[in-house]
């Protein structure tokens, strides 16, 4: 399931663009039947599948994570989403010309690229969870977890090793 619709796309892109690279007929599409296009349907849920991919690598984020975002983290994640969908308009149809390929390419990898800052988690969507994740916590055993665990220490005795010196409980 794709993370941005069809009027998420036509918010952040020309639908004119759009129209075109959506057809195989040569007539463009109007603002409505790109909105409703079933090609940027899927174009929009093959970009969610490489987000998911991506954002699942270090197990950072679940798909319940990416869809109950909200706020300014759920519009990222549509740009993003939108920006991998609108690449892969422009690699339904050949290169009209190296502006125009030079550009589709930038606004793709700065999209790959914000997917990789997300994996790697120099950035994070703003959920507690997450955010919590990077934090150091400090775990220690209890005295009683340490005493029945039956080290060599603690079988020999004192016989080969100095007495233990367990935390006051």
């Amino acid at each position: 399931m794709a993370y941005a619709s069809g009027s998420d796309m036509v918010a952040r892109f020309d639908y004119r663009t759009l129209g075109d690279l959506l057809t195989d007929t040569g007539v463009r599409l109007s603002k409505s039947e790109v909105v409703a296009s079933s090609v940027l349907a899927t174009l929009l849920d093959d970009a969610a599948g490489e987000i998911e991919s991506a954002l699942r690598v270090g197990q950072r984020y679940s798909v319940a994570d990416l869809t109950g975002l909200t706020g300014n983290s759920l519009a990222l994640l549509k740009r993003i989403n939108c920006a991998i969908a609108m690449k892969l308009c422009w690699e339904r149809r050949a290169y009209l010309n190296s502006n125009q390929e030079t550009s589709r390419d930038e606004d793709s990898e700065k999209a790959r690229r914000m997917l990789d800052r997300l994996r790697k988690g120099e950035a994070i969507f703003n959920l507690d969870a997450v955010a919590d994740a990077g934090l150091p916590s400090l775990s220690v055993p209890s005295v009683s977890t340490i005493q029945s665990v039956n080290l060599t220490v603690d079988a020999a005795r004192r016989g080969y090793f100095p007495g233990r010196r367990l935390p006051k409980s």
